[in-house]
């Protein structure tokens, strides 16, 4: 009976630390995000506040004359690439998929007005500085949210910054697939007879040797 009631508090307490685990997850949606010039971004990533680490990431910014369509599914880590963000909860910095030549690609920068939590929620995305044509003092400053094609394969420093005038981002926690029971197989009827008598022998056996 201990054995029993050790095994179910040991069940009760994983089952704890998973959820406390899964509740750190939540899916943040870029939503109604527009750059000045009149294209948007949207889509969407994972991001787990207990870690600050992020997962699942989809997103995409339409073309504009002179900038084309881009899509991110990775992050600037400073490994990666050179950027790397002093806040990853509030200062979001997106990168193609592929990051091992960022030469004449796009990153996508994005700071929020506060920083993520796993509760969720809307945050709105700070609006361009008032003079962004002093694109050294912005980054000095860190308010800005942008998207920039690398100069080259690290992207050392950004380029001409294309600055987002609104948006927001709304965090949802993320749902976690109800587990599926397995189906245990059983048989018919007609196996369990069978089986009846096919053990009916062994039974008669043990029983005679142990007279």
């Amino acid at each position: 009976m201990k054995k029993l009631l050790c095994a179910g508090a040991l069940a009760l307490a994983v089952g704890g630390w998973a959820s406390t685990a899964n509740a750190a997850l939540v899916q943040w949606t870029l939503t109604n995000v527009q750059f000045v010039d009149g294209g948007t971004a949207s889509g969407s990533y994972v991001f787990d506040a207990a870690t600050n680490t992020f997962s699942q990431i989809s997103i995409a910014t339409t073309g504009t004359e002179g900038v084309p369509a881009a899509s991110y599914n990775n992050t600037c880590n400073g490994l990666n690439c050179a950027m790397q963000s002093p806040v990853p909860a509030q200062f979001l910095i997106f990168a193609p998929a592929d990051t091992s030549d960022l030469t004449g690609k796009q990153v996508l920068a994005v700071d929020l007005q506060s920083a993520m939590t796993d509760t969720g929620g809307t945050i709105a995305i700070n609006p361009p500085p008032e003079e962004p044509e002093q694109p050294e003092l912005t980054v000095a400053l860190r308010t800005k949210a942008f998207s920039t094609i690398c100069p080259d394969s690290t992207c050392s420093i950004p380029g001409t910054m294309r600055f987002i005038a609104s948006g927001e981002v709304v965090g949802r926690a993320l749902a976690v697939p109800a587990a599926v029971a397995t189906p245990v197989p059983t048989l018919a009827p007609w196996g369990l007879a069978l089986l009846s008598l096919m053990l009916a022998p062994l039974a008669w056996l043990h029983k005679r040797r142990q007279r």
